[in-house]
């Protein structure tokens, strides 16, 4: 599930540096420019880092990053391991990501020391769907909804400070079954994310849920800085000239997250 929605996360993370490439490299040396991308996760016993710099824009370009080895990075103080491709692991042995605790980065690239910060959140509390089995009929050339549309499902969850929450769902069948028999040459996607939101909850229906079988629910609690960037990417993904960073002398992310996990299945009728 982790590595589905860090693709997820990297293609935005692409996408905000496919947007603004042109803009970074002109008055920068793209050399010098180390781009982070971390994401922290309560319950791990692991921490990655992927670092990598920009490579110069052009028309014919067909990848913006390019990974950086060697580096002496410190997690907490902690030298991390390099891996090779830009990516840097620190195992935690025994003990795991634990909500409430923060954790600093920091490694020198070119003339500059880059480094950031972040505090795990705690973990999403009352996290509740209205329902775990759906009914649905199947769709076809010749019609259906005869026993009408499916029923959306809530998502509700406790949210008493105003903290983000980020919403994915993944459907689990190796072989997808579509609801809606007319799309089987559309790629549809079998995961789905929501962008983070200030609520207490949000609904699924047709639009997320669009195969029979089961499905993987994930709430995540996510730090303002994540929901920053995710949501100037879908609001100017065209146009982006200043990239919101929470990377000091860098750019990128380096963030905590605290989840919970839910199952719906989707049965025809």
């Amino acid at each position: 599930m982790k590595t589905k929605l860090l693709i997820i996360l990297s293609v935005v993370f692409i996408l905000m540096f496919n947007s603004c490439g042109k803009e970074l490299i002109d008055p920068l040396n793209s050399d010098e420019i180390a781009i982070v991308e971390s994401y922290l996760y309560a319950g791990d016993s692991s921490i990655r880092v992927n670092v990598s710099r920009l490579l110069p824009f052009s028309e014919d370009t067909l990848e913006v990053k390019e990974g950086i080895t060697g580096l002496n990075i410190l997690l907490n103080g902690l030298p991390m391991s390099d891996m090779g491709s830009g990516e840097y692991q620190f195992l935690l042995g025994n003990n795991k990501v634990e909500a409430g605790t923060s954790f600093t980065m920091v490694f020198y690239y070119g003339s500059d020391s880059v480094s950031s910060s972040t505090q795990i959140p705690e973990k999403p509390v009352d996290f509740y769907l209205s329902d775990h089995v759906i009914y649905t009929d199947r769709i076809t050339s010749s019609g259906g909804f005869g026993s009408g549309p499916m029923e959306d499902i809530d998502v509700t969850w406790t949210n008493d400070d105003d903290s983000y929450y980020y919403v994915t769902i993944e459907y689990l069948e190796s072989t997808p079954d579509l609801i809606n028999e007319v799309m089987e040459d559309t790629d549809v996607p079998t995961i789905q994310s929501i962008s983070p939101i200030q609520s207490s909850g949000t609904r699924l229906g047709m639009r997320n849920l669009q195969f029979f079988g089961h499905y993987r629910i994930v709430l995540f609690k996510v730090n303002q800085d994540f929901a920053d960037l995710y949501q100037q990417i879908s609001a100017n993904s065209n146009n982006i000239t200043d990239p919101v960073t929470s990377i000091k002398n860098g750019y990128g992310v380096f963030t905590g997250m605290s989840t919970d996990t839910a199952f719906i299945e989707v049965r025809e009728n």
